[in-house]
Parts: structure tokens; C-alpha cells; sequence
């Protein structure tokens, strides 16, 4: 607005200059074009003497002759005219002269003006290339600053993955090692079972042998006994019938041998059932320790499952966590570099509209594109002045492009959305 204005009163100063050059222009061409005074004669020396003016009378004049009338009538006219037109150059002369005054100390002033415009124009511009320089440098900085913590958490993020990956396989090697040592312990106590099982049996065997052979040598001298007293009863009883001792000698040996099927017979079904209630036992024992086992492993694979839900878990919401901070930073970044690049750009090339009052500002939503020109862009004031908005929106496209952040997240921010900034010219 200040060049634009500067630039109308140069044209407004030269406009005068050329009228006036044109107007002293023909007033010489006036003058040259005429005719040249004639030469002036010389003055007659008059004697003068004061008298009363009551007193003396009129001198009668002379008459003369009628030529010389008419060229002293010339002469006069002539002298009149030449007057008239020395007055007129010298008029002429004056106000050229002061019009070339006038015209110079002008420009002598629109010069000191143009030059106080270009110290300050230069001042300003020094001002703004020492705050574009400062803005670089703290661009650069703040660049590096990012690049340096972006570099320090990529780091950092190897270094946790590196020491959960150890603590992972560390983990996983120690459960294994755990596992590998309850499979030996379990197959050890099986063995140990299974062995104690065969002791068992064969010891059960063992005393059923042996008690059959005591069953078998206390039938031998049960029937041994029974000879004797049937040997002693025969010889006490000799008188009596050979037929009644032998039918009751049979009796009782049958008897004896009933007797003895019948123990034998009831203990080899006791034998029989305890034999039976041992394997079941043995088996519901085994079926138990299965079943055990089985829960154990089960529940280690539960507890392994939830553990490693519980880490993929942790894992991502670290990684939202990081994601997030990694935005909300990247915003801040993005918003920080649009207030610092956007404004002083716009403002530097915004026409101010008549109507705008002082004061007034208006918010600006900015799509970018990735080589910094603009896609669209959208002003919106809080007074309505639909002037001011305009204004606003040829001076942001005019603006462009605009340069690009360094960091690819943050540039990768402000492409994924409309830009928005305060645009307060005053």
C-alpha cells in the first residue's frame, strides 16, 4: 500500500513537471515568434524650472507639420506596444522563474522524500532479511533439535526392543528349561511309579505263593493229623465194622476236602477282588496324575497366552502412546512454523481494501500442496467485511508457494490438513 502510493505521487510530480515544461515551451515560442523591439531613441534633455502653476500660463504650442504628428503617434504606439510586451516577458520570465522554482524545490523535496522512503525501505528490508536470517537460524535449530530427539527415540525405541526381545527370549528359554526339567521330573515320577507298581505286584505275588505253600503244608499236616487219629481210631476201634469207619473216614475227608475248595476257592476270589481293586486304584491314580498334568499344562499355556496378550497389548498402546506424542509434537510444530511463515509472507504482499478499518483481523484455512502452492483457501472474518476477506485470499495466493518444513513429519501435518491461521495486518 505505502510503494503504491509512493509510486502515484512520482507519477502525480513528473505529470506536473511536463505541464509546466510544456507551458514555459510555448511562452518561448511566443516570444521568439515576435517582432523585435526597435531600437529606443535617446532621451531629450529638458531644462526644468519650478514655477506657481496660478501664475504662469499655458505655453501655446507650436504647431507641426502633419508627418511628424503621425510618426511621433507611431512611435508612441510602438513604444506602448513594446511596454506592453517587455511587461509581458518580464511577467512571463517571473513566472517561469518562479515556476522553475516552484518545480525544483518540488523535486528537491520529492527526492529528500524518495530517499528517506528508500533509507526506511531499506532499513525495513535489512530488518526483515536479519529476521528472516534469525528465523532460518532458528529453523535450522529447531530442526536439528528434532532430528537429534527424533534420532535419541529411535534409539531409545531399538534399545527397549532389543532388551524386551532379550527378556522375551530370556523368558521363553527359562519356560522351556522349567518345561523341559517338569517333563523329565514327570517322566521320572512315572517310572518311579510304574516300577513301584511292578514291586508291588511282584511282592503281592510273592506272598500269595507263599501263602498258598503254607496253605498247602498245613493241609499236609492237617491230613497227616487226620491219618494219625484215623490210624489211632482204627486201632482203638478195631471191633468196629470195617464199612462205618471207612464211610466216615470217607465222610471226613471229603468234608476236609469241601472245606479246603471252599477256602481256596473264597480265597482266591478275595485275592481276585483285591487284585482288581488294586489296578482300579492304580488306574484312577493314573487317570488323576493325567488329569493333573493336564490342568498343569493347560494353565501354563493359559498363564503364556495371557502373558503374551499382556506384552502385544503393552506394545501397542506404547506404540499409540509414541504415535500420539509423535503427533501432538508434530502439530505443535506445524503450528508454530505456520505462525512464524504464513503471516509475515501475506502481509507483506496484502492490498489493503478501502473499506477495511483498522484492527481488523480474519481467519485463514490453507490447503497445501507438496510443492507449496495453494489448493484452496477459505477467509473468514469477524466483522463480514467480504472486502477484507478477498483481500485476504489474493494476498495468501498471492504469497505462494510456500516453503516446505524440513522435518517430513511435520510437513506430512500440515499436507493431511487445512492450515489455519490468524491473518491481524494491524
Amino acid at each position: 500500500m505505502r510503494r503504491d502510493r509512493t509510486w502515484r505521487d512520482i507519477a502525480s510530480f513528473l505529470l506536473s513537471i511536463g505541464l509546466h515544461a510544456l507551458l514555459l515551451a510555448l511562452l518561448v515560442l511566443r516570444l521568439s515568434g515576435s517582432s523585435p523591439p526597435l531600437p529606443a531613441e535617446p532621451p531629450e534633455i529638458l531644462e526644468a524650472v519650478a514655477v506657481d502653476s496660478r501664475t504662469v500660463k499655458p505655453p501655446r504650442q507650436r504647431p507641426e507639420p502633419e508627418r511628424t504628428q503621425r510618426v511621433r503617434e507611431e512611435q508612441a504606439a510602438e513604444d506602448r506596444q513594446r511596454d506592453t510586451e517587455e511587461a509581458a516577458e518580464e511577467r512571463a520570465r517571473l513566472e517561469a522563474e518562479r515556476q522553475a522554482q516552484a518545480a525544483a524545490q518540488a523535486m528537491e523535496r520529492e527526492r529528500e522524500r524518495r530517499e528517506t522512503e528508500q533509507r526506511q525501505a531499506l532499513l525495513e528490508q535489512r530488518e526483515a532479511e536479519q529476521r528472516d536470517r534469525e528465523a532460518a537460524r532458528q529453523r535450522e535449530a529447531e530442526a536439528e533439535a528434532r532430528k537429534l530427539a527424533v534420532e535419541e527415540a529411535r534409539e531409545q525405541a531399538a534399545r527397549e526392543a532389543e532388551r524386551h526381545a532379550a527378556e522375551a527370549e530370556s523368558e521363553s528359554r527359562q519356560r522351556m528349561e522349567a518345561e523341559t526339567r517338569r517333563q523329565a521330573e514327570l517322566a521320572a515320577k512315572r517310572e518311579t511309579a510304574a516300577a513301584e507298581a511292578r514291586r508291588q505286584a511282584e511282592k503281592i505275588a510273592e506272598q500269595e505263593r507263599r501263602r498258598a505253600e503254607t496253605q498247602k503244608r498245613l493241609e499236609r499236616e492237617a491230613r497227616r493229623r487226620a491219618e494219625a487219629e484215623a490210624k489211632a481210631l482204627q486201632e482203638a476201634r478195631e471191633r468196629q465194622a470195617r464199612e462205618t469207619a471207612a464211610r466216615q473216614q470217607a465222610e471226613a475227608e471229603a468234608r476236609r476236602a469241601e472245606e479246603a475248595e471252599t477256602r481256596a476257592r473264597l480265597k482266591a476270589e478275595e485275592d481276585a477282588r483285591k487284585k482288581a481293586e488294586q489296578a482300579a486304584e492304580a488306574q484312577r491314580q493314573a487317570e488323576q496324575e493325567r488329569a493333573r498334568l493336564e490342568a498343569v499344562r493347560r494353565a501354563e499355556r493359559e498363564a503364556e497366552e495371557a502373558e503374551r496378550r499382556a506384552a502385544i497389548e503393552q506394545e501397542q498402546e506404547q506404540r499409540r502412546s509414541e504415535r500420539q506424542a509423535a503427533a501432538a509434537d508434530a502439530e505443535r510444530v506445524a503450528s508454530e512454523w505456520v505462525r512464524r511463515n504464513f503471516g509475515p509472507r501475506v502481509e507483506r504482499v496484502w492490498l489493503r481494501p478501502a473499506s477495511a478499518v483498522s484492527g481488523a483481523s480474519c481467519k485463514i484455512r490453507v490447503r497445501l500442496q507438496p510443492d507449496g502452492w495453494v489448493s484452496s483457501v477459505d477467509a473468514t472474518c469477524e466483522n463480514g467485511d467480504a472486502a477484507f476477506e478477498r483481500s485476504a485470499e489474493a494476498a495468501v495466493r498471492k504469497a505462494a508457494p510456500f516453503p516446505m518444513p524440513d522435518d517430513a513429519v511435520v510437513a506430512e501435518q500440515l499436507l493431511g490438513q487445512s492450515v489455519t491461521f490468524q491473518f491481524k495486518p494491524d
